[in-house]
């Protein structure tokens, strides 16, 4: 991988410079029904995350977000990741239905013309920006300045997207660079890298082969400022990539200066993730909001969680956007939020602004800043462009704000999604009822206000102006001082309109009452909440005869009674419950009994969630007896994670898969205690049969390298790459894996111990392994360098002084033999040092254990704390030192403190035309700390020799007086 790879340099020489497109590629904008779940017998491609959320995040959900995230590693279960699955078989259903000739159930029945929030199947609606490059709000767009048709009716080369998608998940370090590039064709227009491909694959050849690419996601890589930077000043002036996400690339304050570049400049890029990268308190502001001002190409800016307390340049600029549709500044600490809420309340005020979705949520703003928000949903001054408003997780005076703010959007605006969860209120006031409430229908169809201390007088203020809606989703989450009263009054008038209804944490009596109000309710959620066994099992009549297909009990303490015997009691296949979670419920093997009976008798479940409970291998062998007395079972996924789940459990589980009418494609059966065999059974059908998508991960058993070498060859069977005798040789050399469906994921890291060279190869973004915690899987600078080529449109990455001084940063921030041409190929960039580290270490662990011939360690420090940003340069003394240190950290040795970091080599050339002047500077600079280290080196053996002479004398004078040698004299 570094510099000195010949083989690299040899394909980067042999790599036309990338065409810049002049056309633009319309880019395809999915519109998925996520309300839809799974029809029985249909197979759809599914994917689940592993750890399970604490049920009391409940009232964290968030309606109709306009940006979830990801995720983005750092797994969560099902309950932040089913957005996608329910995508996918939105997306499987509505190919079926069009392969008939027919419309889809949405075209048909239009929604009812509403908007339906992004959820997953238990409905837990995220607030988080969205870290994965999706189709969402990504507008068409064609350059005019030289359209380019594509003649349609000779066949696209290379994979579809999806597929292409899979290729790159799936490229381990066994597969072919040819065989990905020829993956490459004109149907690829995204490509999301979150981790690094192997060394032998080259990205700017990669790049340069995607000649229609709109779309890159490099979020959750841990670039580092400078990396980010290089990435980012590459893309002013390209003309393909439309959609770009960046999150979570541990940048610095400087980086904002260039994104302000990046926006000023780029004239195609319409959509920007930033979230979760440190940019500055006020720098970010200063820097991108002027040219946010100019820049009306833009149309979605998420910027959540990146430090900012001071956003008053960026509000006195955005408010003459006139392009931007979605904004997100959530989780940004402001400490003037009064200013920022004014101007985005002007923005909103004129004429122009064509925001359609705001989230500010957690962002400090105070009781006063909302009574000046409210003046933009005004009778004066209606705002007619936003349909999303996120104001959760901030303070206001007292209820009575939060009814007024609520009326207002309602009354004298086009909002359809509002969220004010999780408010606090300074105190409490009375609530006064509209005596004269309107009688015209509003839009407001999502609202969520979990978590806002609701009470019945406040109850009472809102049903009046929700008898002017027609509220599809709600969420009343964690509000236990609304009582029964409370809770009827505001669903008197949503009888007819209310389908998805999340009402955890709550206190109810008499619940069943309750649910004739709610005669179209799809989707169910009692998460935590206190409700009697008898009103549980009076759920049985909207299970089995209403229309809930979705029931959430997660949290409810029902083992051991009768509620779930009452509950599944004659189901049949008259029931529309396609998805139950009952996570963290106790259960035991008898409990499991009354599910398997109900789904003999034909429940039609597609998704089953039974995550932390207490169910052992016999009550998993009598549920694998229930699917099977069933001809085509439904059932997609099956969450069974920590539960006391063995050997036998996984085997039972296995038969499943012997049977070709399975519809099974996700199994989750992390955090238990199956032992190898088990898990040999489990991934002898991947690829194989209708499992695509497998959670073994975190056993607690004891696994030896040995077992998973078994485990490793099944695998590499099945991927298609046959008996793999020697590592070494097959690397680089099969072809790409043959896969059934998409996706195809396994999770096999947390068994421990070393995984092997074969676990080592086969480590990938698809199957991971325990090799992560020996190499860090992230792009790397020689990767961002590859990267900023392709973008480019160069063979190699090529700079100007200007951007390469910007990058580096400043004389202070860098050293300045960096700008030294032969300086820089012998030059090694160091990311994710741990804190500790010193440069005395880090020199001799390169010395010692990647032979190198170290000149200088300059560790970069952080210019408030002035403590070590875990970034480093290195300057060898030779270019063969370079390589053996790529190498050293290619083969997964490269940790500190048993803390893997990165390193990388600096394949970049820089126009030195100009830089003679610095060049002598930063040769005289170079000298002069030459000589400080040798005043340095020579105190430090002068040191090391006087302590050993005084050692020395001390040992003698031991020896020539015993009485001193044995403690008596002191």
């Amino acid at each position: 991988m570094g510099c000195g790879n010949s083989k690299v340099e040899q394909e980067n020489k042999d790599v036309r410079p990338r065409r810049q497109n002049s056309q633009q590629q319309e880019s395809t904008n999915v519109n998925c029904d996520h309300s839809k779940l799974v029809k029985p017998n249909e197979k759809v491609d599914l994917d689940i995350k592993v750890e399970d959320r604490d049920i009391e995040s409940d009232h964290e959900e968030c309606v109709a977000p306009e940006s979830e995230s990801p995720n983005t590693l750092v797994d969560q279960f099902v309950d932040d990741v089913l957005d996608g699955v329910l995508e996918k078989i939105s997306k499987d259903t509505n190919q079926s239905s069009n392969s008939d000739g027919n419309p889809s159930q949405n075209e048909q029945q239009g929604n009812n013309g509403k908007e339906v929030d992004k959820t997953d199947v238990l409905g837990e609606v995220q607030d988080k920006p969205n870290s994965s490059c999706d189709d969402k709000n990504v507008p068409k767009i064609v350059n005019t300045s030289s359209e380019t048709v594509i003649d349609t009716s000779k066949p696209a080369q290379g994979l579809s997207g999806d597929k292409f998608k899979q290729a790159v998940s799936l490229c381990s370090s066994l597969v072919s660079a040819e065989e990905l590039y020829k993956a490459c064709g004109e149907n690829v227009i995204s490509l999301t890298l979150n981790r690094a491909l192997p060394q032998h694959i080259n990205l700017t050849t990669l790049l340069n082969k995607l000649t229609c690419l709109q779309e890159l996601d490099l979020s959750n890589n841990n670039l580092g400022p400078h990396g980010f930077r290089l990435v980012t000043l590459s893309l002013c002036h390209n003309q393909n990539i439309i959609k770009l996400n960046l999150a979570n690339n541990h940048t610095d304050t400087n980086s904002a200066k260039s994104l302000g570049k990046l926006l000023s400049r780029n004239r195609t890029l319409m959509w920007l993730d930033l979230s979760g990268n440190y940019l500055g308190k006020d720098y970010f502001s200063r820097c991108v909001g002027p040219a946010l001002k100019i820049n009306n190409i833009l149309k979605t800016l998420i910027m959540s969680s990146i430090g900012s307390t001071d956003l008053k340049v960026f509000a006195d600029n955005v408010r003459s956007n006139t392009g931007l549709l979605e904004l997100d500044c959530s989780h940004n600490q402001l400490q003037d939020s009064g200013y920022f809420v004014k101007g985005m309340t002007d923005w909103l005020k004129s004429g122009d602004c064509q925001l359609t979705s705001l989230n500010l949520r957690n962002m400090e703003i105070i009781e006063t800043a909302f009574e000046t928000l409210k003046t933009a949903f005004s009778q004066e001054t209606p705002n007619t462009s936003l349909r999303t408003l996120d104001i959760s997780g901030n303070k206001m005076a007292s209820h009575k704000d939060l009814v007024s703010i609520i009326t207002n959007c309602v009354t004298f605006s086009q909002i359809t999604n509002l969220n004010v969860a999780d408010t606090s209120f300074i105190a409490n006031s009375s609530v006064n009822r509209d005596e004269n409430p309107s009688t015209q229908k509003f839009t407001l169809t999502c609202l969520n206000m979990s978590n806002c201390s609701l009470t019945d007088e406040t109850a009472v203020a809102l049903a009046a102006v929700f008898k002017s809606c027609d509220l599809g989703q709600l969420n009343l989450s964690n509000n236990p001082n609304l009582t029964m009263a409370g809770f009827k009054l505001l669903l008197n008038n949503q009888t007819a309109s209310v389908t998805r209804l999340t009402l955890g944490a709550n206190n109810f009596t008499n619940f069943v009452d309750l649910l004739g109000y709610t005669t179209k309710l799809d989707y169910l959620n009692l998460r935590k909440a206190k409700i009697s066994m008898a009103d549980i099992g009076g759920l049985s009549g909207s299970i089995h005869h209403g229309s809930v297909s979705t029931l959430v009990l997660d949290g409810l303490k029902i083992a051991g009674s009768e509620a779930l015997a009452t509950l599944f009691e004659d189901s049949g296949s008259t029931s529309k419950l396609t998805a139950l979670s009952l996570s963290s419920c106790s259960l035991n093997n008898t409990d499991l009994q009354y599910i398997g009976q109900a789904i003999k008798t034909g429940l039609p479940l597609a998704m089953l969630k039974l995550s932390a409970n207490r169910i052992s291998d016999p009550g998993v062998a009598d549920l694998v007896a229930s699917l099977k007395e069933r001809s085509n079972p439904p059932l997609c996924l099956l969450d069974l994670s920590n539960n006391n789940i063995c050997v036998e459990g996984a085997k039972s589980l296995a038969t499943l898969f012997e049977r070709e009418d399975m519809s099974l494609q996700t199994l989750n059966v992390s955090h238990n205690s199956i032992e190898p065999e088990g898990i040999q059974c489990l991934v002898r059908f991947i690829n194989r049969s209708s499992l695509s998508v497998l959670y073994v991960n975190y056993q607690k058993a004891t696994y030896e390298e040995h077992d998973m070498e078994k485990v490793y060859q099944v695998i590499a069977e099945n991927m298609g790459y046959g008996k793999i005798e020697s590592v070494e040789q097959a690397k680089g050399m099969c072809q790409l894996p043959d896969t059934r469906r998409v996706p195809t994921i396994i999770h096999l890291e947390g068994l421990g111990g070393y995984p092997g060279e074969l676990g080592c190869a086969l480590d990938c973004s698809g199957i991971t392994t325990d090799y992560i915690n020996r190499k860090l899987p992230h792009l790397t600078f020689f990767y961002a360098a590859q990267l900023s080529a392709a973008l480019r449109g160069q063979e190699n990455c090529c700079l100007t002084n200007e951007e390469w001084i910007e990058i580096i940063g400043s004389e202070q921030e860098s050293p300045s033999w960096l700008q030294l041409a032969d300086m820089r190929s012998k030059a090694v960039y160091l990311s994710m040092l741990p804190a500790v580290v010193t440069a005395q270490k880090l020199e001799g662990t390169l010395e010692m254990e990647a032979d190198c011939n170290v000149m200088e360690v300059y560790l970069m420090k952080d210019p408030l704390t002035q403590k070590n940003n875990g970034i480093g340069w290195v300057l060898m003394s030779d270019e063969d030192s370079v390589k053996r240190a790529t190498d050293y950290f290619d083969s997964g040795q490269a940790n500190m403190f048993s803390q893997p970091f990165k390193l990388s080599s600096v394949p970049v050339q820089v126009d030195d035309d100009k830089m003679t002047e610095k060049e002598a500077k930063a040769r005289a600079d170079m000298d002069a700390r030459l000589r400080e280290r040798q005043v340095d080196d020579a105190e430090q053996r002068q040191l090391i020799s006087r302590l050993y002479h005084e050692s020395q004398e001390r040992h003698a004078y031991r020896l020539a007086h015993p009485a001193y040698a044995d403690g008596r004299i002191w």
